[in-house]
Parts: C-alpha cells; sequence; structure tokens
C-alpha cells in the first residue's frame, strides 16, 4: 500500500503541475447529491463520485447505458453478447450485486437476483448519471457496498424544448428518439420523451466454448416512453409526477435443446413515482412515494419461464442547516417487495423499514461526513451500518480525505427462499468493512483524484457442492484509482487508472471475471461546427469459469477505440457519426460468449431553438 501511495503521489504531482501550467476555463460547479444525500459540488464530496452530464452523454452518441458506464474509471461490466444481453457491474471489484442502481431515488435492483438490469434502461431522457464509487450502505441500506449509481431523468425547464434524432448503422441498427418540454406560466411543467430500437444483433455464442447452442443471430428491440409533470409552488417548493415503461424482447441461445432452436425472453420495466420538495422553516423536507416493477417472461425456450417482480416505496427525508457549514439529515424509508413467478416459492413477499441520520461539515479548512443507518427487514433481521468520512484542504487546490464505512446486503428471494432445498431462510446478510484514503488536487477547470481504497467482504453467499445457498465466502477487493477530469489547451479530457486485486480469501484466487488493471482516457473538441471525440480503453486479463467442466479459464486483455464525430448544419440541424471497436478486436468478457466487433453508426439530429 505504501509503494501504490508513493506512485499515487508522484502522478498527481506530475499531471497537476502540467495542468496548472495548462489553459484553465473557469467553469461553474457541478452539483451532485448522491455521495451523502445533499447538494454539494464534485469536488466537494468525500466519497469518490463521477458525473456524467447530458451533454457528455450526447457526445457519446450510443443509445447503450453499458456501453456509456464503460467510460467510467473503476467500473467494469461484463456482458453475454450485445445491446440488450443480460449485463454485470463491477465497481472497484466489488460483486455486480453490490451496485445499487437508482432512477430518481428509486431503487431499480432486480428482487429475485438482486442485480439491475442496466441493459435495459434508455439514456434517452436522462438528464445525469452520478456514479458513487465505494461503500455507501449507511446512506442507501442494502446492496451499495461496492457503490450507487444514480440516473436523473431530465425536467421540464424554464424555457421550452424539443429535440428528435434518427440514427443507423452496422448489425441493423435503427434508432428513433424524439422528447419535448413546456413550462406554462401557472408553474406547471410538461415533459415527455418516446424512443425506439431494433438491432439486428450478431451470434453472441462461441460454438466451440458452448457446443450445441444455435449460431444465428441474437437481435434486441426495445420501445420507451416516459412523462413528467412538475408544479411549482413557490418558495423554492414543487411537487412532480413521473412515470417511465421500457418493454421489448432480446434474442439469446440456450444449452438446453436442439442446436436450432430459437431462444428470446421478453422484458417490461416500469416505473411511476410522486414526490415533492418542501420547506418547513429551516428544515428542507424531500418526500416520494413510488412502484417500481420488472417482468421478464422467456416463452420460445427449451423450459419456459417467468418471474415478475415489484416494489412499493415511501421515503421522507430531512435536512437541517443548524449554521452556516453545519447541515445535519434524516430519513424514513417503507418498502414492501413482491415476487411472483411460476417457479413456487416458498415465500413471496417481505417489508423493509429503514431510518438514517447524518451529519455534514463543510468549513474552510475541514470536512466531515458522519452516517449511520438502521434497516429492518420482515424476514431475516436487521442490520445497522454507519460511515465516517474526512477530509483537510492543505490548500485552495490540495485536499486528502479518509474514510472508513461498514455495509450490508441482503438475501435475495432466490437466495432465501428457492424451492427444491436449494434455498435457505436461515441466511445472513452479507456484511462488508470499508476504508480508503485519497489525495485531490481540483481547481477551475481541472479535477485529478488519487484513492487507495480496500473491502473485505463476510459472509458472502454461495453455494454450496449441492447447490444449497450458504454464508460460506470471504473476499477482498484493494487498489488504487486515479481519475482525471478537466479541459486542456481546449480539449476536454476524462481519464482513469485503475489498478486493484479482488481476491477470493477462501481459495487465493482473484474473483472471477475481474481485471486487475483497469484503464480509459476520453477526449472532446470543438473546432468550428466541428464536434470530435474518442475514446481509449483497455482492459486486462480476466479469469472465468469454462463450460462444462467448470474449471478456470482464462479471457485475453484488449484494448479498443471508439471514434465520434458531429457537425452543426445549422441552428437547428445537426448530422453525426461513430465508429466502435476501430480496429475490430475479437474480445470477450464473459466465456463462451463474444461481444461486437466493428460498428459504423451515423444519424442526423435536430433540435430547434424555441
Amino acid at each position: 500500500m505504501a509503494t501504490h501511495l508513493s506512485k499515487a503521489l508522484a502522478a498527481l504531482a506530475a499531471a497537476a503541475s502540467f495542468t496548472h501550467c495548462a489553459i484553465a476555463q473557469p467553469t461553474l460547479a457541478e452539483v451532485v447529491v448522491t455521495a451523502s444525500r445533499i447538494e454539494q459540488s464534485v469536488q466537494d464530496a468525500l466519497p469518490s463520485t463521477t458525473l456524467i452530464t447530458r451533454r457528455q452523454i450526447e457526445q457519446a452518441q450510443t443509445p447503450d447505458l453499458a456501453t456509456l458506464l464503460r467510460r467510467v474509471a473503476g467500473l467494469d461490466i461484463a456482458q453475454g453478447g450485445g445491446a440488450g444481453s443480460v449485463s454485470s457491474t463491477f465497481l472497484r471489484g466489488a460483486e455486480s450485486r453490490h451496485t445499487l442502481v437508482l432512477v430518481d431515488g428509486v431503487a431499480v435492483n432486480n428482487l429475485n437476483f438482486g442485480t439491475p438490469a442496466l441493459e435495459h434502461l434508455p439514456l434517452a431522457d436522462v438528464e445525469r448519471i452520478e456514479i458513487v464509487k465505494g461503500n455507501v450502505s449507511s446512506l442507501y441500506g442494502s446492496t451499495a457496498v461496492g457503490g450507487v449509481i444514480q440516473i436523473f431523468t431530465r425536467q421540464p425547464g424554464p424555457t421550452p424544448q424539443a429535440s428528435f434524432s434518427v440514427q443507423g448503422g452496422s448489425r441493423g441498427l435503427a434508432h428513433a428518439s424524439g422528447s419535448g418540454s413546456v413550462k406554462l406560466p401557472s408553474g406547471t411543467g410538461l415533459r415527455a420523451t418516446v424512443e425506439a430500437l431494433r438491432d439486428n444483433g450478431f451470434n453472441m455464442i462461441r460454438q466451440d466454448q458452448r457446443p450445441g447452442t444455435n449460431p444465428d443471430r441474437d437481435g434486441y428491440r426495445r420501445r420507451s416512453q416516459s412523462v413528467a409533470v412538475t408544479q411549482d409552488l413557490g418558495a423554492d417548493q414543487s411537487v412532480a409526477w413521473t412515470l417511465r415503461d421500457a418493454k421489448g424482447t432480446i434474442g439469446f441461445d440456450s444449452q438446453f435443446g436442439p442446436a436450432n432452436q430459437v431462444d428470446e425472453s421478453r422484458f417490461h420495466e416500469r416505473g411511476a413515482s410522486l414526490s415533492g420538495k418542501f420547506r418547513l422553516g429551516d428544515v428542507r423536507v424531500n418526500a416520494l412515494a413510488s412502484r417500481s416493477e420488472d417482468e421478464l417472461d422467456t416463452d420460445l425456450t427449451a423450459f419456459p419461464f417467468f418471474v415478475h417482480s415489484r416494489s412499493d416505496s415511501a421515503q421522507l427525508d430531512a435536512e437541517w442547516q443548524l449554521r452556516p457549514g453545519h447541515r445535519v439529515t434524516a430519513g424514513l424509508e417503507h418498502t414492501r417487495q413482491r415476487l411472483r413467478s411460476d417457479t413456487v416459492y416458498d415465500r413471496t413477499e417481505r417489508t423493509l423499514v429503514g431510518g438514517r441520520l447524518g451529519y455534514a461539515l463543510d468549513t474552510a479548512s475541514h470536512q466531515l461526513q458522519l452516517n449511520v443507518r438502521q434497516d429492518s427487514y420482515s424476514d431475516f433481521g436487521s442490520a445497522t451500518t454507519w460511515l465516517a468520512a474526512y477530509g483537510l484542504r492543505l490548500t485552495d487546490a490540495w485536499r486528502v480525505n479518509a474514510s472508513a464505512s461498514t455495509g450490508f446486503t441482503a438475501p435475495t428471494f432466490n437466495d432465501l427462499y428457492y424451492p427444491f432445498g436449494l434455498g435457505n431462510p436461515d441466511l445472513r446478510p452479507e456484511r462488508t468493512k470499508s476504508a480508503e484514503v485519497g489525495l485531490q488536487y481540483a481547481v477551475e477547470g481541472h479535477d485529478l483524484r488519487a484513492t487507495l481504497f480496500e473491502n473485505r467482504f463476510t459472509d458472502l453467499i454461495a453455494s454450496d457442492a449441492f447447490f444449497r445457498r450458504l454464508n460460506i465466502g470471504r473476499a477482498r477487493t484493494r487498489g488504487l484509482e486515479l481519475a482525471y477530469h478537466g479541459r486542456v489547451l481546449g480539449t476536454e479530457i476524462h481519464a482513469g487508472f485503475t489498478r486493484q486485486d479482488p481476491r477470493d480469501l477462501d481459495t487465493d484466487t482473484r474473483l472471477l471475471r475481474r481485471a486487475s488493471t483497469l484503464a480509459q482516457v476520453a477526449v472532446a473538441r470543438e473546432l468550428g461546427g466541428w464536434q470530435l471525440g474518442g475514446n481509449l480503453r483497455y482492459t486486462g486479463p480476466r479469469d472465468d469459469s469454462g463450460v462444462p467442466s467448470n474449471n478456470r479459464v482464462r479471457m485475453g486483455s484488449f484494448t479498443l477505440l471508439d471514434l465520434t464525430a458531429a457537425y452543426r448544419l445549422s441552428s437547428a440541424w445537426s448530422v453525426f457519426a461513430r465508429v466502435e471497436n476501430l480496429f475490430d478486436r475479437d474480445y470477450q468478457t464473459i466465456y463462451g460468449y463474444q461481444q461486437a466487433g466493428r460498428g459504423v453508426f451515423a444519424g442526423v439530429k435536430w433540435q430547434p431553438g424555441l
């Protein structure tokens, strides 16, 4: 750890020296809320936080959320094929079930597997994405031990807006989206977005690694829509109603059944929420009532099945500013979870109640964040978690910070109640202890951060030799993460490097599908009416389980380059194009499944000034 720290300090100091000499361009402070559940600039957040803005989403040009998130330092995604295929998110080497995904504050993680369906969340209506890396279970409860990805949808603004875009290209991709918003003199805001995507896909399966599967193309279809209605109440108070809906089909290849069998699943993801922001004297109060549903119906396969889940939740949050630089937060949550399936689970619903308290200090030299949370489940019991983080501003530009925290991940319905004696109702929640230390250099136009992190996981839930779920696992992830965001000589740069050791402590082997080295750099530059960009990404070698022998197999490293270009024809019209995997690399993120080769895409966008 000392060697890593010295190298990090040297690299950060060298980079800071360079950026200090570069032309820094003043920018407005970008505000985030996920790291502490209060508004603060992204540079002031003590937990490591990355912000993806709407402008960056449009620069990337991709309609696929999983592709966009691969640009984030310390975040890796394994996917069983192309667009729409099942994805697993690894934040700093943690398990995919250890990342919580929220849409406007509402959790969307699947109830029977505990993982989010990132592959089905459209980008057309996304305003920004905040990624907090590290354990924040004391803020959000179960699952947030690896981090949180929070997606914020677009809301009606003060001026009317309208846009429409269409694009197409390789593998028969056709994508169209349109949106519009208006705010009436009465303070009522209206916004709507529609989107349709078709991707004919490619053969996702490697027949030499998974024999007996259909070598056909595995396509993807999605249609989505969202609606938002807001009402300003004056005095910084408002209410909002939002509705989102996405459904479609995804082709896949099962090893069960004849090799010419066509397999297809239908999905339906939807959510609705009613929220309000109020002021009671010096106290800010946020209220949220929501419903989140996901449905998976696999009718066209050798062994059909369906599983539907629903979460109904109510939240009440309060923030009180004692005096400048001192804020107290509190929150209460109640959630009821239900599962419906043709598999007869031993139990199909449960409730959970959570309460939290927090304190945030922010003065000229010192920052402090304290959080504690209690979660009680109706089926397996309760869990208490905490976080303590401190930051010291050495100068106006330099800050050192450190944190320690605990967390937990609740057993899923599959873990607890799967029939045939495979589920185990006596399971305990998985436990996490985390620590990190960081050094940050932030001036106008530049933000560099180096972080050393370590997470220890106990009571990990895994299957024994008879496939029964037990608390039998221990793991540790530790590593060094470097990240830079800024503008140098007119070029916007986002770069990251992660060196990590995600390790199974019982077998002393690296955790499956996790690389020890991740690196990426994205650049964007405007030249007259042109906007040019590129993204270079390296992922080191990883191990996975072989099929059918279940022995460890090595998947090689890969380097990918994507390029984008856009040209403004007029104040309303622009054309754009991108090339993904420019050098047509053949690579895998899951053994037995291949990723897309080179893809070329182009489109046109209309966005008038109203």
